[in-house]
């Protein structure tokens, strides 16, 4: 069997199996037609179904459903409307407005001189090397807030 011949028979096979499991619908009609020289492929598609929409020519939201009409014979339907309900207006609460005390001070800073002890340091050296060098004390200024009465 020829190469031909077998894309046909396969491509045969593929379309008589999925008219058997696809259930036939009589509201719409769909053709496809595809070629193939080897390299490249050619589709053209021909639908006359009616979409998606299940109901064409009308637009509902989603708000808003589309009516469903009542069977003929039946009774309307009884709508009872849920009891009043009465709440009481919330208890009015008067507070005492705050007590704002003046401070009576302020703050001072100061600045005073500490003595920042020597110390060993941990350094890597230009050959990467871990060695420990000595840095020298030294005299740091500190800020600090008072409170002054």
């Amino acid at each position: 069997m020829n190469k031909r011949t077998q894309i046909t028979l396969f491509g045969t096979v593929i379309v008589a199996g999925l008219l058997a499991v696809v259930p036939a619908r009589a509201d719409r009609v769909s053709v496809g037609l595809g070629v193939s020289n080897g390299g490249s492929f050619f589709a053209l598609g021909i639908n006359s179904g009616r979409g998606h929409h299940p109901h064409p020519g009308h637009f509902h939201h989603r708000r808003h459903p589309i009516p469903h009409p009542r069977p003929f014979g039946c009774p309307p339907p009884v709508i009872v409307a849920p009891p009043p309900v009465v709440v009481a207006p919330a208890p009015v609460v008067v507070a005492p407005a705050p007590v704002v005390v003046a401070p009576r001070g302020y703050w001072r800073e100061r600045e005073e001189r500490v003595w920042i002890e020597g110390c060993w340091v941990e350094a890597i050296d230009a050959y990467g090397r871990r060695c420990k060098q000595w840095q020298p004390g030294y005299w740091e200024i500190r800020r600090t807030r008072e409170w002054v009465e």
